[in-house]
């Protein structure tokens, strides 16, 4: 049976598995010029002059302190790798156009294969060839931007996207996508709490409005943690409570009838949640 078909989600109990995954829903974005560094300093909410060659996690806002897209960033040899949602690439080029008009960086999206690894090292070998590197404990993210590449690299087991997905939920980290892209404040979605936006670099597209919500703590929404049953709900689903809806699911995983989502709900709301699909449900974790 083919790695894909396999996965199951995990019991408490069961060891996490070790292997790579190929992330075709990931796209990559590449910056060029003379000044990409202080380009991307004006658009993202961390601080560029910190930016290296390991993967960075950070976001994009509009001019209403929204997130665009949320991702991993690196330098590498003079240019910039952006990784996102591939439903985003197109849309952010489009968001970008007007300001790279005016500037000395280009930007293009770049035929890539985005690869994960999770609970395992790089082994030696073509690993060591691509750009990106580790972004925690138990995980590396590398993109084979090599157009017509048809293969990953071997020498571990490949495993379903659905490994992915599940340690984004327990890291509560949002992969923004073309249904959620422009709906939160950076704090609704605990980009604070993940070292992903600075308060202390300067101006950069929406700051203003980022920084007033976290000094007045003003943000009624937050990132939380749900079961769900019936349904496989999708990125952009409705969570509702009472016939309103209170939340937006932004982050799933699981089987064809239960598994684990994130949404940026109601702070104050404990359910019982529906759905606007109508056999969904919600269920707060813990």
């Amino acid at each position: 049976m083919h790695p894909k078909n396999q996965h199951r989600s995990r019991t408490a109990d069961t060891a996490p598995p070790a292997g790579r995954i190929l992330l075709e829903n990931l796209g990559t974005l590449r910056f060029e010029g003379t000044d990409v560094a202080g380009f991307l300093q004006g658009y993202l909410t961390t601080d560029t002059a910190e930016l290296g060659s390991a993967p960075q996690f950070t976001a994009m806002c509009n001019i209403k302190g929204r997130v665009v897209c949320t991702g991993y960033a690196w330098l590498d040899d003079g240019s910039a790798t952006l990784v996102l949602h591939r439903s985003l690439c197109p849309p952010v080029l489009e968001f970008l156009r007007p300001y790279l008009a005016f500037s000395k960086t280009a930007a293009s999206e770049v035929p890539s294969r985005v690869i994960g690894l999770v609970h395992a090292e790089p082994p030696p070998g073509e690993f060591n060839a691509l750009p990106g590197g580790r972004l925690d404990d138990g995980r590396y993210l590398f993109a084979q931007q090599e157009p017509g590449a048809e293969t990953i690299p071997e020498g571990l087991p490949e495993l379903h996207p659905g490994h992915w997905h599940e340690l984004l939920i327990e890291r509560r980290e949002v992969w923004l996508q073309a249904a959620t892209s422009g709906r939160f404040l950076p704090q609704m979605l605990g980009l604070e709490e993940r070292g992903a936006v600075s308060f202390s670099k300067g101006c950069y597209l929406g700051q203003e409005v980022v920084a007033r919500a976290q000094h007045r703590g003003k943000v009624k929404r937050r990132l939380t943690a749900l079961d769900w049953s019936g349904t496989a709900p999708a990125p952009g689903t409705s969570v509702q409570s009472g016939g309103r809806e209170v939340g937006v699911v932004v982050e799933v995983a699981g089987t064809t009838n239960a598994g684990q989502a994130l949404a940026v709900l109601v702070h104050d709301r404990s359910g019982p949640f529906s759905s606007d699909l109508s056999d969904t449900r919600f269920r707060l974790q813990g």
